[in-house]
């Protein structure tokens, strides 16, 4: 690249070669100028500004992950100006860097930008409530910005009311992150939820804990909007929350991408969601990661991905203790499936599972298949679920009817005892078999887990790490993969205890949650 040799005229630093080594390999165009994570500071950036008043041409500007300070951003402002460029759109990153907030005040003096500005990425730098003036500057100015991320710069609810001021109806941002900020208020979540009313957005308030009545103002916003990414992962909106958001999309909503990642999120959430709102039909992003979904979950989230109009496209299940059933069953009822492309179902096993299942006959039997159980089987669960909250029944009094897997509840003491009685002998049993069928328990499993890895032909990246699964398991699974005819060549990272299964010019990791772009 052009910009990587003339920067080859300067004193060369150890970031610096870092700083050449992407812009030499990087595979984007020259208008592109991307050098993230290169350790760079005010001082050692310096040969890579000199560079850039002579490349005055760029359309994207990455400077992320790196050690940045406000110096950096005045010496960017001259470059601008020096160019004097006034059209075409300009992309400028400068998350996780160390600004403050007169980096800010840097941008508004520019005014080159104002017409150029079109994704602003501040999240991640120490900017506090200083920089609350400069942001409502910025975006009442900067009339072609659709991108602000402000995600975890340590405001407060008085820089959220201001940028809900600053929104006017002639507005064009249609992405919007605040997360992972604190204290924010629910009257200034509610006030900047008013401003939104009837456009487009893209809206991430991750990290920030929301209350019944930001829920409430939340789902007016969903029902007179056009929502295309709704970002709520740890925000602890829990079931009733969940089921809120999802009653107020309507039948003809768009496509959606939604985060409720670690939201307190339960197995009869999801049975009901599957069962009475249809959610997945408009969704194609989810992720629910960290949710405790275990089994009941993950065979709900079987049940809907197998339906013929989910148009699911990604879905994350990390840490949900699904289980090695409930991946078995999610990736078995992608059988049928043509619009999922990735799964992630990473650290949903632990060792103790992986030794008791793979090695007891047993516990893999007493589950069948999900799709042979009874076709009522998300009633039942429902139903039961619904009982046991009105009369506050105990778990303990409850056991599983292995034959159909219901719920079934003694109806008194005595039945108790028998019921006792014949799950110690039906385990004293399984204790006995498991002793001579190891082997044929394990090898079925593995057969039954990569006939559905093959099955799954519309898949391109599948994240199976972290399940306590062999080097020698996880090398049968990517010969499953690479077996099944896919759009790309297969592609298979296996190492400790990643295991990603991916195909050709899909990238299957080295890129941190805050670069991922959903």
């Amino acid at each position: 690249m052009w910009l990587g040799r003339h920067a080859l005229k300067f004193q060369l630093m150890p970031p610096i070669l870092k700083v050449l080594k992407m812009l030499y390999n990087q595979e984007v165009s020259e208008d592109e100028i991307v050098v993230s994570d290169c350790e760079l500071q005010d001082i050692s950036v310096a040969p890579l500004i000199n560079a850039l008043y002579v490349h005055k041409t760029f359309a994207v500007l990455d400077l992320s992950h790196n050690l940045l300070g406000n110096g950096t951003i005045e010496k960017l402002k001259q470059v601008f100006t020096s160019s004097g460029q006034k059209y075409g759109g300009l992309t400028l990153d400068l998350h996780s860097n160390r600004l403050g907030s007169t980096a800010l005040f840097q941008i508004c003096e520019c005014h080159v930008l104002y017409a150029r500005l079109e994704v602003l990425n501040l999240s991640g730098n120490r900017l506090t409530d200083a920089c609350a003036s400069y942001l409502s500057t910025i975006l009442q100015n900067c009339k072609a910005l659709y991108s602000l991320n402000i995600e975890q710069c340590s405001i407060t609810s008085r820089t959220i009311q201001k940028v809900a001021d600053s929104l006017t109806s002639g507005s064009v941002l249609t992405h919007l992150s605040l997360g992972h900020n604190h204290p924010i208020t629910a009257n200034a979540v509610i006030n900047l939820l008013v401003t939104l009313t009837n456009f487009k957005r893209r809206l991430s308030f991750k990290g920030i804990k929301l209350s019944k009545p930001v829920i409430e103002s939340l789902c007016q916003l969903i029902k007179s909007s056009c929502l295309s990414a709704l970002l709520l992962g740890s925000t602890s909106i829990g079931p009733d929350g969940m089921l809120k958001l999802m009653q107020s999309l309507s039948a003809e909503s768009q496509e959606l991408k939604l985060d409720v990642s670690s939201c307190g999120l339960t197995p009869d959430c999801i049975v009901i969601l599957n069962a009475e709102v249809s959610v997945f039909n408009s969704i194609v992003e989810l992720d629910l990661g960290g949710n405790q979904l275990k089994q009941e979950g993950g065979k709900a989230l079987a049940v809907a991905v197998s339906n013929p109009r989910c148009c699911l496209r990604v879905l994350l299940l990390q840490k949900c203790q699904l289980g090695l059933l409930g991946i078995l069953w999610i990736l078995e009822g992608l059988s049928e499936n043509y619009y999922l492309e990735e799964l992630n179902v990473a650290n949903n096993v632990d060792q103790d599972e992986i030794h008791t299942s793979l090695h007891d006959p047993c516990s893999l039997n007493k589950c069948s298949n999900v799709f042979q159980t009874d076709a009522n089987l998300l009633d039942h669960i429902s139903e039961a679920s619904a009982a046991n909250a009105r009369e506050g029944c105990q778990e303990d009094l409850c056991t599983i009817n292995t034959d159909n897997n219901l719920l079934e509840a003694p109806d008194s003491e005595d039945e108790q005892v028998e019921v006792d009685a014949r799950e110690r002998t039906a385990n004293q049993s399984c204790s006995g078999s498991s002793l001579k069928d190891h082997s044929i328990s394990e090898s079925e499993y593995i057969q039954e887990l990569s006939a559905a890895i093959q099955m799954a032909k519309n898949l391109q990246l599948l994240d199976l790490s972290n399940n306590g699964f062999t080097k020698q398991l996880a090398e049968n699974l990517y010969a499953a993969w690479a077996s099944s005819s896919r759009s790309g060549s297969s592609r298979g990272h296996i190492e400790d205890n990643t295991v990603h299964l991916s195909v050709e010019g899909v990238k299957c990791c080295h890129l941190k949650p805050c670069c991922r772009r959903i």
